[in-house]
C-alpha cells in the first residue's frame, strides 16, 4: 500500500529490507514507488539516487557495495569487489579470494555494472549468477530480450554472456557483446560474432592473458578474418582494471562533486 506520509529515506530503507538487506538500483527503482506515492511530475529515479548518495556518504544509513548496489550497514558479504577495491587491496588479493567456479559470474557482474553506469541497457544470459551478493538478473536492466532480428539470430544472441544495448525508439539495438571464455575454447564466441556480423556491433572475448595468442591466430582464419576489425580480446585483468577505475572515480566524484 503506497503512502504519502512515509519519507523518501524510510521508503528506501524499507525497499532495501524487502530485498534482504541489499538492493540494486533496478530493484529500488521498482520497489520504492510501490511504497511511497510519487507525484507524476517528479523524476523518481533522480530523487532516489540523490537520497542514496546522502544516506551512504553522510548519514551512514546505507553503504554502497557496488557501482549500483546498496546495503544496510550491518550486512556483510563474503566476496565484495567494491569494498575490497575501496580498501586498497590488489587485484591478486581480490581475485585470490574468488573460487574459479565463481569467476565467470564476477566478470559478468562487473560488465553489467559498467554497462549500466555508461548509459547502456544491459542483458545477461546468466541471470542466476551472483555478484556482490546479488543475482545478475537484478543488475541487468533488460528482462525481455529485444526482437531486433529474426528468431534464429536472436537465439544465438541470447547465449552471449553480456550485451550492452542502446535505447532506440522502435527497438533496442545491441552495440557491444562480451563472451567470457576462462577455460573453454574461443571458437564458439567467434562463431556467434560472425553470425551477427551484419549488425553495427563490436564483439569482445574476455579470457585469461594466455588465450590472447590463440585469439590472434583464430581471428585471422576463414571466415573470422572478415570481422577481425570488430572483434577484440580483453584479458580478465583489463576488465578488472576498468571496474577498479570506475569504483575509484565514483568514490572521488562523490567526495568532490555535490549534485542537487
Amino acid at each position: 500500500m503506497r503512502s504519502k506520509n512515509i519519507s523518501w529515506e524510510e521508503a528506501i530503507i524499507k525497499a532495501v529490507e524487502e530485498c534482504g538487506g541489499i538492493a540494486t538500483l533496478k530493484e529500488l527503482y521498482q520497489i520504492v514507488p510501490q511504497i511511497r506515492e510519487i507525484p507524476p511530475h517528479l523524476d523518481a529515479k533522480h530523487i532516489i539516487r540523490a537520497y542514496l548518495r546522502r544516506m551512504s556518504r553522510v548519514s551512514g544509513k546505507l553503504k554502497r557495495v557496488g557501482l549500483g548496489i546498496y546495503a544496510l550497514p550491518d550486512v556483510q558479504l563474503e566476496e565484495n569487489f567494491f569494498e575490497n577495491i575501496q580498501k586498497g587491496k590488489s587485484r591478486e588479493e581480490i581475485f585470490g579470494t574468488i573460487e574459479e567456479t565463481n569467476m565467470h559470474a564476477c566478470l559478468e557482474g562487473m560488465l553489467l555494472e559498467l554497462g549500466n553506469i555508461y548509459g547502456y541497457l544491459t542483458y545477461t544470459a546468466d541471470p542466476s549468477g551472483v555478484f556482490n551478493g546479488k543475482p545478475l538478473k537484478t543488475l541487468a536492466t533488460i528482462e525481455k530480450f529485444p526482437h531486433f532480428t529474426a528468431p534464429p539470430l536472436l537465439n544465438i544472441a541470447k547465449t552471449i554472456d553480456v550485451i550492452w544495448f542502446k535505447k532506440r525508439a522502435m527497438v533496442n539495438m545491441p552495440k557491444l557483446t562480451f563472451d567470457i571464455e576462462l577455460t573453454t575454447d574461443i571458437t564458439k564466441a567467434l562463431y556467434r560474432a560472425y553470425q551477427l556480423r551484419d549488425f553495427k556491433m563490436f564483439f569482445y572475448i574476455v579470457g585469461p592473458e594466455n588465450k590472447r595468442k590463440q585469439f590472434k591466430r583464430r581471428i585471422e582464419t576463414d571466415p573470422y578474418h572478415e570481422i577481425r576489425e570488430r572483434v577484440f580480446f580483453r584479458s580478465t585483468d583489463e576488465i578488472f582494471s576498468l571496474y577498479e577505475t570506475a569504483v575509484k572515480h565514483f568514490e572521488l566524484k562523490e567526495k568532490i562533486i555535490v549534485e542537487p
